[in-house]
């Protein structure tokens, strides 16, 4: 039994491995991506949908019209918001600035995006949250880029990091953040795309509609931006723009509580992912998970010596710091390089409770 739990271990240690070369292989192509036709500058349709946000939206929507982008138009819809957020735009005088009131009150905010779309003049449509603020006044610039390399590029993955504060829950949330962006971008390299993220998100409107918009899964309060990927990027249509100017910024959860409720409505969404990326997501989450349990179980009750474990648990650590240290410096992390350790260990105890917590979370939506 000893000898089976030791060989699983090793398997666990291989998955480990291959994942972080091929992101490490996926990460040394991004860096090396180089945007052409900066010229050209097609018109975009920002849009915001927000619902509640009066505290971030005036700052984000003054950081839109910003942008040094000369053919753009910006989209507010509010979605039913009860703390006065619409009346703090009202003093905007911008003849690119619509705002828009959502007709239909749904869960989630498919319905208020599905409005404003309809609504947009343009083609290339181009989504922010109402809590992020662009790097810098090239970001539609960045994006309307990223889009016009190939005539076959109708969706563009953007970045969303998280502001750094002091902290560990601070540290773990921007380190998810990293770890998913890692590996959707990755995917997306390797021509399997299957999610972005709705803060930063650019695709056509002609693709939208084409493929009927939300509608295979309006039931589902979330999944606006990675169902949505995962309905319409191919391996064709997709590129990853991961240039500086391009990002996005907001702030993560300030509470556990509140960053496992987030978390725990995209749960919902990654059973209706394509099977190869649940296949990949699973063994990836699998690896992870039970090499840790298998390391515990060993020191706990096996003969192994303390020592030969440890050795594994060094290659582990070793091999993921060797292979993402271009990523995390890429996904502006390099200040989690050294927490890597604790971070890892912490994404396994995620990994577990989160589930548990959106089973029985499920029944407050």
């Amino acid at each position: 039994m000893e000898n089976i739990l030791i060989i699983i271990l090793t398997i666990c240690l291989i998955i480990i491995a291959t994942f972080w070369f091929l992101f490490y292989k996926a990460f040394v192509l991004l860096s090396k991506t180089e945007f052409t036709n900066k010229d050209v500058q097609p018109f975009v349709s920002v849009i915001v949908c927000y619902k509640n946000a009066e505290h971030h939206l005036p700052t984000t929507i003054q950081s839109i019209l910003n942008q040094q982008y000369p053919t753009f138009e910006l989209i507010a819809i509010d979605d039913f918001s009860i703390d006065g957020s619409s009346d703090t735009l009202k003093h905007i005088n911008d003849d690119r600035l619509t705002l828009l009131t959502a007709v239909k009150d749904t869960p989630g905010k498919k319905s208020a995006l599905t409005q404003a779309i309809l609504h947009s003049k343009n083609d290339l449509l181009l989504f922010i949250d109402a809590d992020c603020i662009p790097a810098s006044t090239n970001w539609i610039t960045s994006m309307a880029s990223a889009m016009m390399q190939s005539t076959e590029t109708e969706v563009v993955l953007g970045y969303g990091p998280m502001n750094k504060t002091q902290g560990w829950l601070n540290a773990f949330v921007r380190y998810e953040t990293i770890l998913t962006a890692l590996q959707y971008m990755s995917y997306a390299v390797f021509r399997i795309p299957y999610m972005g993220v709705g803060r930063n998100l650019m695709y056509k409107k002609s693709l939208f509609l084409q493929h009927n918009g939300f509608k295979s899964h309006e039931n589902i309060a979330s999944g606006d931006d990675d169902l949505m990927i995962s309905k319409i990027a191919t391996e064709k249509n997709t590129i990853v723009n991961l240039k500086p100017e391009s990002f996005v910024y907001s702030d993560g959860k300030n509470n556990l509580l509140s960053f496992f409720n987030q978390k725990s409505r995209h749960v919902t969404t990654s059973v209706h992912y394509n099977n190869i990326h649940k296949i990949l997501l699973f063994m990836f989450a699998f690896a992870q998970l039970g090499f840790y349990l298998l390391f515990v179980l060993l020191l706990a009750f096996g003969n192994i010596s303390p020592l030969s474990l440890v050795l594994f648990l060094s290659i582990k650590w070793s091999v993921q710091m060797t292979f993402q240290q271009k990523a995390i410096k890429l996904l502006i992390g390099e200040d989690l390089y050294w927490r890597f350790p604790l971070l890892d260990v912490g994404m396994v105890i995620y990994y577990m409770t989160l589930p548990i917590y959106s089973f029985f979370r499920k029944g407050e939506w």
